[in-house]
């Protein structure tokens, strides 16, 4: 990338500033320190540039060192915000594993109580053909007891 050359004045004199970042932004920049220098100079008896520009260092040095204490707390935050996420994700994970076993258990129920339900009827039928089975062999001894009573009188 080029470097930007570009005349800019704070607090009354003229600098020429280069650097990669476009012109916008170096006047961007050039405002803010002039801006800062402006404001200490109503606070402080001292109108000598290189004092007051030592003191808008230090009062944006403080700015600098407070928006990094910022951004640790935005990593900080931002780290236990996607542990958490990590850790979400991971339960939802188990949650469809657990209800796709569900489904296949419930699929396995449904063909357990299938095979139950036909075993149930055969046994019904079986159980059918028992008394009708033994109602017969009633009536056979019925009879027979009938043709025994016959005979001994």
């Amino acid at each position: 990338m080029e470097d930007n050359k570009v005349t800019v004045r704070i607090y009354g004199q003229e600098y020429t500033i280069s650097g990669e970042r476009d012109p916008e932004t170096i006047q961007e920049i050039a405002a803010y320190v002039d801006e800062k220098m402006r404001e200490i100079s109503k606070f402080t008896a001292s109108n000598k540039a290189g004092a007051l520009a030592t003191l808008a260092c230090v009062n944006m040095a403080d700015e600098v060192f407070s928006m990094r204490e910022e951004l640790d707390g935005l990593r900080q935050e931002k780290e236990q915000l996607e542990n958490d996420a990590q850790h979400y994700m991971k339960l939802w994970d188990e949650a469809k594993q657990n209800f796709i076993q569900y489904k296949e258990g419930a699929s396995k129920a449904d063909e357990n109580k299938k095979e139950i339900e036909e075993y149930a009827a055969k046994l019904e039928g079986k159980v059918k053909e028992f008394e009708s089975a033994y109602f017969d062999l009633q009536m056979e001894n019925i009879q027979l007891k009938d043709e025994l009573s016959k005979l001994k009188r």
